[in-house]
């Protein structure tokens, strides 16, 4: 056996072990806790690096570390990596990677972390609008009035009679929308998909997503940064294994809501790192936005009595 083998096999012994009943609910909300820290953790690092890089690069590199880090711990017959499924995963890679590429792209242009990722979580909003538009699924009037509350908190937030809506506000807001498709393609893929196959063409089409615009640009990261891009890379790589592992120990509608703490990260690295100044609007508004989201997290789950999105709650 190989020093690389040996150290893989260590590691999964060290997981087995984790998976003692009396342990497992509270690793398993940990482990949604700690998978908010590092996708935040992946925000602070766009606005860290001295250098001026597209948001391509970064997702770029973030899927190249998924594919290498999957293809390796698939030699273990942990996972199959062939899916069954193709055209939806590679609809779940396109639509994820394109949603992650304009997420990046509002916080490099400016947009503060904090209404960034509130943005972002507008997901489940779109996601109960087109659970009805592409598989028939009927809306409840609770349902119809979380969604109408919810985009007032989204105009609140934008706050356009007061502020411009630029476009890095729209990139972001987009974010939220194509993440809403993606909810969806995901509750159909979890059907016969191991979470780990849908996650490693997530990353093979991100990939593929981002190379034009990393070839058009030919950008060459600087020594310095290239540290910056791997913690990138990483973190994202280990949330999502993180989400993976603690679907596993604890209720999907309960993890959905503590996923959501990925906003109070953001904003608290924003004003420490950035020195981001938080507006009552956006808080407002991004509570309206988020308890909306709950809410309709909640009412999925009671509806359908089991696990619509599992091992991927951050679709992008």
């Amino acid at each position: 056996m190989t020093f690389y083998e040996t150290i893989i096999c260590n590691f999964l012994t060290m997981i087995q072990g984790l998976k003692n009943p009396k342990n497992a609910p509270v690793l398993g909300y940990g482990a949604i806790f700690l998978s908010a820290l590092l996708f935040s953790t992946m925000a602070v690092v766009t606005r860290m690096v001295e250098g001026t890089y597209s948001s391509s690069l970064f997702n770029m590199i973030r899927g190249i570390l998924g594919i290498l880090v999957l293809l390796g711990l698939s030699r273990f017959h942990l996972f199959p990596l062939k899916g069954k499924q193709l055209k939806l995963l590679a609809a779940r890679g396109i639509f994820g990677g394109i949603a992650s590429i304009c997420f990046f792209k509002a916080i490099i242009g400016g947009v503060p972390l904090a209404t960034s990722t509130i943005l972002l979580y507008t997901f489940p909003i779109f996601g109960a609008i087109f659970s009805w538009i592409l598989l028939g699924e009927r809306l409840n009037t609770r349902e119809v009035a979380a969604v109408f509350i919810a985009f007032i908190g989204v105009y609140i937030i934008l706050n356009p009679g007061y502020q411009p809506i630029t476009l890095m506000l729209i990139f972001a807001l987009m974010a939220g929308f194509l993440s809403g498709i993606t909810i969806v393609i995901i509750r159909v893929l979890r059907r016969e998909e191991n979470p780990f196959v849908i996650y490693f063409y997530f990353c093979l089409f991100l990939v593929i997503t981002c190379l034009p615009e990393v070839v058009t640009q030919l950008q060459v990261p600087h020594v310095r940064d290239i540290p910056y891009l791997i913690v990138f890379g990483l973190a994202g790589l280990l949330g999502q294994i993180s989400i993976t592992y603690g679907l596993k120990y604890c209720r999907v509608a309960t993890a959905g809501i503590i996923a959501m703490t990925e906003t109070f990260y953001a904003g608290v690295w924003g004003v420490l790192f950035f020195h981001e100044m938080i507006s009552w609007t956006s808080v407002w508004g991004g509570g309206i936005v988020l308890a909306s989201g709950a809410y309709l997290t909640l009412l999925e789950y009671a509806r359908t009595k089991g696990p619509p999105s599992l091992g991927d709650l951050r679709t992008a």
